[in-house]
């Protein structure tokens, strides 16, 4: 390998066919890699076949460690699509100043690691095995634009926290309906929702981009600019949305209102008690005699 080489491209090479990358590690800018492995360790850092207990350079660990890795320091292009990569694993430690990741057409479950590349601006998961994408925003951090379309995603809760993200490609997932998670990331401009089957439903573009509020004009959906027709009929949909709001407010203040005014109702008073009952006795014959009832005043005899 020439030293000083700025971009390389290797395609359909098997990874004992790759030798000596890693002198290009002060030098290279843009790799792309296609056909060519299973793993991102086998390219990034070859040297874990002998140390398995390594770290990158500059990275603190509290475990023992067999070697440090020197990093790619130059390299802000790093294009791996379409091999046969099914995990991001932690040799991204060693390409920090990464910008531009793709990893499309591989075998993707899940997003792991992307944490340390604190400069990606640009992310291609597009064509994947992605069913989930749970607290992004964890994995992926101020990134820009962010490819996930051919993927099998069905909601899109994971996504709500990333604010910085310009540019979206939902396209070919199993969407129906609920993108609402989406509607209130800020800098949104571009959405690709198309052939998903949420795209069918009657006024789909207009109830998606009501989900955009006030934004709505400022979003360009599936590459069509938004129109002012869609825009009145948005804002007719987002007039609806507000009655509706105000009704369920009010019944539920009603409800409130209610629940307080039956916990704090007094109890009616209970009846005073009944006058103790007069059992009346037989007696013996010779025992009978008048029986004066003071509050009759009249004496009450009892036949033998």
């Amino acid at each position: 390998f020439v030293t000083c080489l700025p971009s390389l491209q290797i395609n359909e090479s098997s990874c004992q066919q790759i030798q000596g990358l890693s002198c290009l590690r002060p030098s290279l800018t843009t790799l792309s890699i296609h056909h060519s492995t299973e793993t991102m360790m086998s390219i990034l850092v070859p040297e874990a076949v002998e140390f398995s207990q390594w770290e990158a350079e500059g990275e603190l660990s509290n475990c023992p460690i067999t070697a440090v890795i020197p990093v790619w320091s130059t390299l802000t292009t790093l294009d791996m699509s379409h091999n046969s990569i099914s995990a991001i694993d932690r040799s991204v430690k060693v390409i920090p100043k990464v910008e531009f990741l793709d990893l499309s057409h591989n075998h993707l479950s899940s997003v792991e690691n992307l944490q340390h590349l604190y400069n990606l601006v640009h992310v291609d998961l597009s064509y994947n095995n992605l069913r989930v994408l749970e607290s992004a925003h964890t994995h992926l951090g101020n990134i820009k634009t962010l490819n996930l379309s051919g993927n099998q995603l069905d909601h899109l809760a994971g996504l709500t926290k990333l604010y910085s993200l310009v540019n979206l490609d939902l396209s070919h997932n199993q969407l129906l309906d609920r993108i609402k998670n989406i509607g209130s990331l800020p800098c949104l401009e571009k959405l690709n929702l198309s052939s998903n089957p949420m795209c069918i439903i009657p006024d789909y573009r207009t109830k998606v981009l009501a989900q955009f509020g006030d934004r709505a004009a400022e979003v360009c959906l599936d590459g069509q600019v938004t129109t002012e027709k869609e825009l009145d009929t948005v804002e007719v949909l987002k007039a609806i949305q507000k009655a509706r709001d105000v009704k369920e407010k009010r019944t539920s203040n009603q409800a409130v209102c209610c629940s307080i005014l039956t916990s704090t109702t007094p109890s009616p008073p209970h009846p005073p008690p009944a006058p103790p009952l007069l059992l009346l006795q037989p007696f013996n014959s010779c025992l009978i005699g008048p029986v004066l009832f003071p509050h009759l005043d009249l004496p009450v005899k009892f036949p033998c």
